[in-house]
C-alpha cells in the first residue's frame, strides 16, 4: 500500500491523517493516544503514542519495516482496527446474551455479516470456523490454503460466541473495504492472511 491509497481510504471513511515526508500519524484530540510512522536512515517505524503516563506521551508496540509499503499497510491495518473498535463493542450489545448457533446467526444476519465470512458446519478459506464439542468452542481463522492459521483455547459457549463475533465481525468489516475498493481500482490486491490475522485477532 501506498501513501496515495492510504490517504484516500482513511479520507473516505473519516479518518484524519498528518502526513510529510518522513511521517504518517493518526490527527487526534488532545493526550489521545494515536499510531505513527516514523523514517530513520531509510527504515521505518510503526508505534502507538501512549498518553496515559502524561505529559509524556511513550511510544509502544514498535516494529520495523524496510520498506515503507509494507510500513503503510500495517499502519493502515491497525488504524483500520482502531477504527472500527466501538463498531463492534457498542454498548449494551446483545452478543453477550446469545447461547445457540441460531440466535448468532440470526444476530450475525442483522448487521450484515456475510456468511461466507463464518460457518459453524464447513471449513471455508479466510472465514472462522466454530467448531463445538461437549459444550466448549474453538473457534479459528481458516486461511487461504483452508489450514487453521490460529484458534482459540476451548472455551464455554457463551465467551465461544462472542470470540466468533468479534472475529467475523471484524474479519466482515474489513471485507467490505477490500471489495470496495478493488472495484474502483484504489486498491490493486486483495489482503493476505497475514494483513487479516493483523486486523481481527
Amino acid at each position: 500500500m501506498n501513501t496515495k491509497q492510504l490517504l484516500r481510504i482513511c479520507k473516505d471513511l473519516g479518518i484524519n491523517l498528518l502526513v510529510d515526508d518522513i511521517s504518517i500519524r493518526e490527527q487526534t484530540g488532545y493526550y489521545e493516544n494515536y499510531n505513527q510512522l516514523e523514517a530513520n536512515n531509510n527504515e521505518w517505524y510503526y508505534s502507538e503514542m501512549n498518553f496515559e503516563n502524561r505529559p509524556s506521551p511513550e511510544r509502544d508496540k514498535i516494529k520495523k519495516f524496510h520498506n515503507k509499503e509494507d510500513a503503510i499497510k500495517y499502519f493502515y491495518l491497525k488504524t483500520l482496527r482502531k477504527f472500527y473498535f466501538k463498531k463492534i463493542h457498542f454498548p449494551n450489545n446483545p452478543i453477550r446474551n446469545l447461547k445457540t448457533r441460531e440466535e448468532t446467526k440470526m444476530f450475525f444476519d442483522s448487521l450484515g455479516i456475510r456468511e461466507e465470512c463464518y460457518s459453524f458446519t464447513k471449513m471455508r478459506p479466510q472465514s472462522i470456523f466454530a467448531e463445538v464439542s461437549e459444550s466448549k468452542m474453538v473457534v479459528s481463522y481458516i486461511d487461504q490454503q483452508n489450514n487453521r492459521k490460529f484458534s482459540t483455547l476451548p472455551l464455554n459457549l457463551e465467551r465461544g460466541i462472542f470470540a466468533m463475533y468479534k472475529l467475523a465481525y471484524a474479519l466482515h468489516l474489513l471485507k467490505v473495504v477490500e471489495k470496495t475498493y478493488l472495484e474502483n481500482g484504489v486498491l490493486e490486491n486483495k489482503f493476505d492472511d497475514n494483513d487479516i490475522e493483523i486486523f481481527i485477532k
